[in-house]
C-alpha cells in the first residue's frame, strides 16, 4: 500500500514523465515529420470514470487505444489513446500517399500499434534510465470500441492516471498517454522516485 504523495515527489515523478514524453514527441516528430506539441504533464489518482473526463472523453465517444503492458521493476501498463477519427488522420500522416484513403484496416491497424510502440517505449525507455528501474515490455494490443468499454478492459477501477496532451502542428490530431497503476506498482514506483530524489537532493 503506497502513502501520500510529498509534493517534491510528485513534482519529480511530473518531471520525469516530462523526460519521457518528450523523448516520445522525438520519435513522433521523425515519424510525422512535423512537430508535436507536448501540454504540460498531470499526475491524478482517479477512478476509470475521472479518468475518460481526464482524456476529454464522453463514455460513448468512439475510440482507438493501444494497450502496452510492461514489466521488470515496475508492473502495469501504458496506454495510447485517441478518439477513432483521430487516429484515422494519424496513421494517414504516417503511411504513403497511396494508402491516404483507407480505413482502419488490418494495414492501418499495423500502423498504429507501430506508432504506439515506438512513442510509449521512448517514453517508458526515459522513464526507466531516470529512475535506474529497468523496464521491459510486452506485445502491445489494440483496442477498439467506445471510451467506456476500452476503459473495462482495464484491470481494477483506481489508477494513478499520469497524462499528457500532445498535438501535431498545423494538423488537427491530438491524443493522450496514460500510465495506469495498481497500488503494488504505485508504491514500488513511489519508492523508486524517493530513491532518485535522496541521490539527487
Amino acid at each position: 500500500m503506497s502513502r501520500e504523495w510529498t509534493e517534491l515527489e510528485l513534482d519529480a515523478l511530473g518531471e520525469t514523465f516530462n523526460v519521457g514524453v518528450g523523448a516520445a514527441a522525438a520519435v513522433l516528430s521523425r515519424m510525422v515529420e512535423g512537430e508535436v506539441l507536448l501540454s504540460v504533464p498531470e499526475l491524478k489518482v482517479v477512478d476509470k470514470c475521472t479518468a475518460l473526463g481526464s482524456f476529454g472523453l464522453a463514455p460513448t465517444d468512439r475510440v482507438c487505444a493501444v494497450l502496452q503492458p510492461y514489466g521488470g521493476a515496475i508492473e502495469s501498463n501504458a496506454l495510447l489513446i485517441f478518439t477513432e477519427s483521430k487516429s484515422y488522420d494519424l496513421v494517414r500522416v504516417v503511411v504513403p500517399d497511396h494508402l491516404a484513403g483507407m480505413q482502419m484496416g488490418d494495414l492501418a491497424q499495423d500502423a498504429l500499434l507501430e506508432v504506439a510502440n515506438l512513442v510509449l517505449n521512448a517514453c517508458l525507455g526515459a522513464m526507466g534510465d531516470l529512475l535506474e528501474c529497468r523496464l521491459t515490455t510486452q506485445v502491445p494490443m489494440l483496442l477498439k470500441g467506445t471510451a467506456a468499454e476500452v476503459m473495462e478492459e482495464l484491470e481494477g477501477n483506481e489508477m494513478m492516471l499520469l497524462h499528457m496532451l500532445f498535438s501535431i502542428r498545423h494538423r488537427d490530431i491530438d491524443g493522450y498517454v496514460g500510465f495506469l497503476l495498481d497500488q503494488q506498482a504505485m508504491a514500488v514506483l513511489q519508492q523508486a522516485v524517493a530513491r532518485f530524489l535522496e541521490a539527487h537532493l
